[in-house]
């Protein structure tokens, strides 16, 4: 399901890979959240920057012809949200491999259309309910001429509205199914971390994570943690916080960034022998490390940083151009 949500957000994304916050209609009891608002990352500076970007612009993305001539879905224009939600097992832990999951797409759709290739294409599907539930990794093989690398049937995907698709797990599709219906408004975040993300009201990536319910999880001693990322007016924003096992541990991760932070400002005067392209980075580096607040108390570690927007999302998109280009090319078929 992971595998699913992944190529999902390569073939919609506008950065290829990668709000208010809505979570409206997703099951409660999630483990772990993650919610990219469209919207507000085309109107934020760094989206401006990706859109004037010829590489980077989700115009030239392969994906979205496909899915605008037999889906009428345009990704460039027409998705506004994509809501990851991931979920324990009866162990009250996530599965290492498969995991319980549930993904809301809002924007606009047409279910129609959708259903009406899924059944002329002879896609494998199951009603639920009045809807008709398409095997996700077939549609997305018949749609694109290939499927997820390694993808199973592991979901199911929903045309719910014009609003509104969803695609879950097939032991869990019937849950987020009754969830959507009644559109319901459980608190799936703790109030604390809805605190943390209204800290960034024009954010564009939430990310929440229950560490204590995930088996494969390397956390340090983390028990949860959530990330914000957006900008304001005028600058980008990000906002990290951590609750770890006890308030000692929390210390300990504190002076460690300190550390960390400190060692990183050392290393980035030294610009001798770089190019004037490196020197820009390295100096561009260095003000971001400077501007990095590290903070927090009692079991709580928290890491906030506001850079000039302006600077930031240029330097971002030359830098992702740049690794873009020293990608390896995809192997022929």
């Amino acid at each position: 399901m992971t595998r699913l949500a992944v190529f999902l957000l390569l073939a919609l994304s506008p950065l290829g890979v990668l709000a208010g916050l809505n979570t409206d209609g997703l099951p409660a009891g999630a483990a772990a959240v993650v919610v990219v608002d469209f919207v507000a990352f085309r109107s934020s500076q760094l989206g401006k920057a990706v859109e004037q970007s010829a590489s980077l612009n989700t115009g030239n993305n392969p994906l979205n012809k496909p899915m605008v001539e037999k889906l009428n879905f345009d990704g460039n224009k027409d998705l506004r949200e994509i809501d990851v939600a991931v979920y324990p097992g009866a162990d009250g832990k996530v599965a290492a491999k498969n995991p319980t999951a549930a993904i809301l797409l809002r924007g606009k759709f047409d279910p129609s259309r959708i259903n009406t290739f899924g059944k002329d294409n002879q896609v494998p599907a199951k009603t639920v309910g009045k809807h008709q539930a398409w095997e996700a990794g077939a549609l997305a093989e018949k749609l694109f001429g290939e499927k997820p690398k390694d993808q199973t049937s592991e979901a199911y995907l929903i045309a719910y509205s014009s609003e509104l698709v969803l695609v879950a797990s097939p032991d869990f599709l019937a849950t987020a199914l009754a969830s959507l219906e009644a559109n319901e408004k459980n608190p799936l975040l703790p109030a604390v971390t809805a605190r943390q993300f209204a800290a960034v009201p024009k954010g564009w990536l939430f990310i929440y994570g229950d560490a204590t319910k995930i088996k494969t999880a390397d956390t340090n001693g983390a028990t949860d943690f959530t990330l914000s990322l957006g900008e304001s007016p005028a600058d980008l924003q990000l906002a990290l916080s951590a609750n770890f096992v006890t308030t000692e541990k929390a210390a300990i991760i504190r002076k460690q960034l300190h550390g960390l932070k400190a060692f990183a400002s050392i290393g980035l005067m030294n610009d001798e022998g770089k190019s004037p392209d490196e020197k820009e980075n390295m100096k561009l580096l260095s003000e971001l490390v400077q501007k990095l607040r590290i903070g927090g108390d009692g079991r709580t570690v928290t890491l906030d940083l506001d850079y000039a927007a302006a600077k930031a999302a240029p330097a971002i998109v030359k830098a992702i151009e740049k690794a873009k280009q020293s990608a390896p090319a995809p192997a022929s078929k």
